[in-house]
């Protein structure tokens, strides 16, 4: 191993480990040591304050037999020196009381009898202290209390040791009783422990240096095996350059999508030269991910073919097909992808099928069921006049109305049935409108398909159809203008219109169709991952006509500029529930002003979004504040301060600027700031501690039953957040991404080039896949469930509403993310 490696090593793993086991060694002796021999201490005085209380007591007992007259007073004092001179306690059964009085002059004394009557003014321990005078100034004050001094060890006259004494005064008889310990036994008491502490913390030791040794062990054999990978690899490198460089197609060869090498023919097809190829990203030349190309291989020795966009270096595109294979490349695997441009013939093929895939998407949604489309019912007496069902119709914008009596529908009336049957009849509108309803109301399940709908409408030439539960009881009416609805709610079609709409009003209008195929993907099984980037699909074409709509109004920009969105949007995960997060990046330029006329964008763009339905951001994260509208150099300061300089809360707050992703504009400007981010933040080991403080500061909510506990609503409902739930996942996620320097923002996209590039293992990567599936659907499915309940969407989920899977599949994640919190805490906290 390397001198520096073995210097590196030694920093982080060998010098911590030592540390902590010398803190440890002082903590015991400093602090804990201490702290035991006081509790011990404490211990004794408690129980020598007892005992003289209990010798007390009986001196009282005596006392109290002269008060009744039934024993003299000089018999009791006699009764009761002789039963305290009897008490024995202690391990040996050789610790005793003794009696004196005021004068001082012993009463009684077991061991040393010859001082039994004596005068004890004078009398001085070894060491000179009057010990009975003060017992006698201790009661005087006190009453009782505490006193040191020497003394023989039990009847051992020849071993005086320390010793303390608690002395408490028997007034009626003027009389003070004491015992005491021995301070030797405390410490034999303290020696015993210190010298299992001693043992403890010796088999510590012996056990951190076993384990650093194998450490030690493992990381040079792991030094070898990194030097023969670097022979393989140069080995390797130089077979395939030539490889490449022979080919007369366009040819690249990629490895974990990077670019490594390239051939002349390839500079031609794309204008770049070999410089500016180099370090280049799958996804910087071509429209596709790079987890979307490797996700096609279901076969190693088989290539695979499909279609995309060449992004030039003129900054056109070019429709190309690529082919592509993978080869061992040293111990991982490599890519060969052959480009070859597309003609005009394939582009009449590649219109025709997306034109087929648009007729199946339109099938599939035809086989879904009617409820998610259904709406509520509206109701009136059937005694109503056809006046006010009218005016009913226009107020709640409905088409349709039911009559009910005595709280059961009987009939129906339409708009069509009002023209047809009053206006062309002349009949008088103040008549009841129970004459001219629809009876019986024709009703269909609520577990019936799209198209099944269709053919009734069709077969019983009607309108409508109100949808029954099983009870029978109508929950819903289902039209034809709910139908004609899911042909133009396929996503080419809905991001075609948002490009050619020409105010607010009408992308408004769109966005509400939104919630309608969300609802159809949702409840027939679509992953959640694609949910979300159709969702980010039409907000991304949302941000782009606004964008250009604003431009129109204003002009064009006086400089160049990108305009980027952060968070949920940032990385392609948008919900039906979220707020704006954009930004703008100006060049580098001298014009005076220019920050004016952006300002005056992002005001213009804020607002349009939200009157289309993305509300703003409640902490101002839009290009209108003129904090996140300013030019390059100020966006890299903005994050070299959030990593060299940031405290643990700016970090978190900016953890979703990280995500930020380009929209409209100069894309260089946004590549360019990522590639900054990744310079600045190599190694900054403080940095990604700070970051990682989002994934192990969450506590999953469950209770010590392993149970979820979620918050009580009015509505019998027990909620938790998901979108805090999810927060762990995401940061982990990001957390991970930043430091392998991935261009890629999307959680499923980094996690899949973690997994790649062997960050996590594949298990970790199936787990965390499936918990990300989990959480997103729940959000976007009570997302839905909210929207169609007339409520506004948010991020709680209903437990009482999930079946016991889900409940059991819930708390396997919350399970998962402890698991996520031990691979951070050891990654990041040393």
């Amino acid at each position: 191993m390397p001198d520096n490696n073995l210097h590196r090593f030694f920093i982080s793993i060998v010098l911590p480990s030592i540390l902590a086991i010398g803190f440890f060694i002082l903590l015991i002796f400093l602090v804990i040591l201490p702290a035991f021999e006081k509790n011990i201490m404490d211990g004794k005085k408690e129980m020598i304050s007892q005992l003289t209380n209990t010798a007390w007591s009986l001196l009282d007992e005596y006392h109290q037999e002269v008060v009744e007259q039934t024993l003299p007073e000089d018999s009791a004092k006699l009764l009761a020196v002789k039963r305290i001179e009897q008490v024995r306690y202690g391990d040996e059964n050789k610790d005793y009381f003794w009696v004196i009085d005021r004068q001082p002059m012993m009463i009684m004394h077991p061991y040393r009898r010859e001082l039994v009557g004596t005068g004890l003014s004078d009398y001085q321990d070894p060491e000179g202290k009057l010990l009975f005078m003060e017992a006698i100034e201790t009661v005087e004050k006190q009453g009782e209390g505490f006193i040191n001094y020497m003394w023989q060890w039990q009847d051992d006259s020849t071993r005086i040791v320390p010793k303390l004494s608690y002395v408490k005064g028997f007034e009626p008889w003027g009389w003070i009783v004491g015992t005491g310990i021995y301070l030797e036994d405390v410490r034999e008491e303290i020696r015993v422990l210190k010298n299992k502490l001693l043992r403890i913390t010796l088999l510590f030791t012996l056990l951190i240096g076993i384990i650093l040794a194998f450490i030690i062990r493992q990381s040079l054999g792991m030094e070898r095996g990194r030097k023969n990978a670097e022979q393989k690899l140069r080995f390797s490198r130089q077979k395939y350059k030539s490889l490449v460089e022979a080919s007369t197609e366009a040819t690249l060869m990629f490895l974990r999508g990077d670019l490594i090498f390239s051939n002349i023919t390839f500079g031609t097809v794309s204008g770049y030269n070999p410089s500016e190829l180099r370090n280049m990203h799958f996804e910087d030349l071509f429209r596709l991910t790079w987890e979307e190309l490797t996700g096609m291989f279901t076969n190693a020795k088989k290539s695979v073919s499909l279609e995309t966009m060449l992004e030039c270096n003129t900054g056109t595109e070019k429709e190309v097909v690529i082919s592509a294979s993978m080869i061992p490349y040293a111990d991982e695997t490599g890519f060969v992808v052959l480009v070859k441009e597309v003609g005009s013939k394939q582009q009449m093929d590649k219109a025709f099928r997306q034109l087929s895939d648009e007729l199946q998407t339109a099938l599939l949604l035809m086989d879904q069921p009617i409820k998610p489309l259904a709406q509520a019912v509206k109701k009136c007496p059937s005694a109503t006049t056809i006046r006010e069902v009218a005016h009913l119709m226009t107020r709640k914008g409905r088409n349709i109305i039911f009559m009910t009596q005595q709280d059961e529908i009987v009939g129906v009336i339409t708009s069509n049935d009002l023209r047809n049957r009053v206006l062309s009849a002349n009949i008088d509108p103040g008549r009841p409108v129970v004459e001219v309803m629809t009876s019986p109301v024709v009703t269909i399940s609520e577990n019936a398909l799209l198209h099944d709908a269709l053919l009734e409408l069709k077969l019983k030439k009607i309108s409508h159809l109100a949808m029954v539960d099983p009870k029978g009881e109508i929950v819903g009416v289902f039209g034809r203008e709910q139908l004609t609805e899911m042909p133009i709610n396929s996503i080419s079609f809905m991001v075609w219109e948002i490009a050619n709409a020409e105010n607010t009003e009408q992308l408004a209008a769109i966005y509400k169709r939104l919630p309608v195929l969300v609802r159809a993907l949702t409840e027939s099984g679509a992953k959640s991952h694609s949910i979300t980037r159709t969702i980010t699909s039409v907000a991304d074409a949302m941000h782009k006509r606004v964008i250009e709509l604003g431009m129109e109004e204003l002009g064009s920009a006086p400089c160049g500029f990108a305009f980027m969105v952060m968070g949920s949007e940032g990385r392609g995960e948008q919900t039906l529930a979220t707020d704006q997060d954009n930004a703008i990046v100006i060049e580098e330029t001298k014009k005076q002003g220019v920050e004016d006329y952006f300002l005056a964008l992002g005001a213009r763009v804020n607002r349009d979004l939200h009157a289309i339905g993305y509300h703003y951001c409640k902490g101002e994260i839009m290009a209108r504040n003129p904090k996140w509208t300013v030019k390059l150099a100020v966006w890299k300061k903005y994050f070299s301060d959030w990593i060299n300089h940031g405290n643990p809360q700016d970090v978190l707050e900016a953890g979703i600027f990280f995500d930020f992703r380009f929209i409209y504009g100069d894309r260089s400007l946004v590549d360019g700031l990522r590639k900054y981010v990744h310079e600045v933040s190599a190694n900054k080991s403080v940095f990604f501690y700070q970051m990682a403080m989002a994934v192990l500061n969450f506590k999953p909510p469950l209770n010590i039953f392993g149970n979820i506990v979620g918050k009580v609503s009015g509505a019998d409902e027990l909620n938790i957040d998901i979108k805090k739930v999810m927060l762990p996942v995401i940061a982990f996620i990001r957390l991970y991404a930043i430091r392998e320097k991935l261009i890629v923002t999307g959680s499923m996209e980094r996690l899949e080039r973690l997994a790649d590039l062997k960050v996590i293992d594949n298990e970790s990567f199936e787990e965390l896949t499936e918990t990300f599936e989990l959480l997103m659907h729940l959000r976007l499915r009570f997302q839905a469930i909210n929207i169609f309940s007339g409520e506004i969407p948010g991020n709680l989920v209903n437990l009482n509403a999930l079946t016991r899977m889900e409940i059991s599949i819930l708390k396997k994640v919350f399970s998962g993310i402890g698991n996520l919190q031990t691979k951070t805490g050891f990654d990041f906290k040393g």
